[in-house]
């Protein structure tokens, strides 16, 4: 898990469908949670320091439900926005986004996302599903550039 600085992961076509939250506008992914939370379970097996890892998500319902299922003294579970201009050794990055739509929101902010994607300094594993986010040129290359180094898998690989 920690040979690879960077590592897609890719939901497409396994029902790892976002919710808006009941009282408000704020999507999240309980399943995307789920495999977030394996993956820094790995992280701090791995021996990466609790203090070293950070859990980036674009929405505040996604930034909740991680918190919630991720009660660890000293990692840090935050918003894009409340993680700009830091870094970590390992960054675990959840897209959230997954419908039939192909409805991005404000995931189309490429801003807001290189401020997500550029914040490791060791290892990156981002989550997400390709087929909704695809319909957008900069998640195009993002997704070619994964493939191109090898580090593009599917969640369907995942034990």
């Amino acid at each position: 898990m920690t040979t690879c600085p960077i590592h897609f992961i890719d939901t497409a076509g396994a029902s790892f469908d976002e919710e808006r939250e009941a009282d408000g506008d704020s999507k999240f992914n309980p399943q995307e949670a789920a495999l977030l939370a394996r993956k820094v379970e790995g992280l701090l097996t791995a021996g990466v320091s609790p203090a070293d890892i950070a859990v980036i998500a674009p929405y505040a319902a996604q930034v909740r439900l991680l918190r919630e299922r991720l009660s660890v003294p000293g990692l840090e579970i935050d918003s894009v926005d409340g993680f700009q201009g830091r870094e970590k050794e390992a960054v675990v990055v959840s897209l959230v986004r997954s419908n039939p739509e192909a409805e991005i929101g404000f995931l189309a902010d490429v801003r807001r996302m290189n401020v997500a994607l550029t914040r490791a300094r060791r290892k990156l594993i981002v989550v997400g599903d390709s087929s909704t986010l695809a319909v957008h040129p900069f998640y195009q290359k993002l997704f070619a550039y994964f493939e191109q180094v090898r580090a593009y898998h599917s969640v369907w690989e995942e034990p």
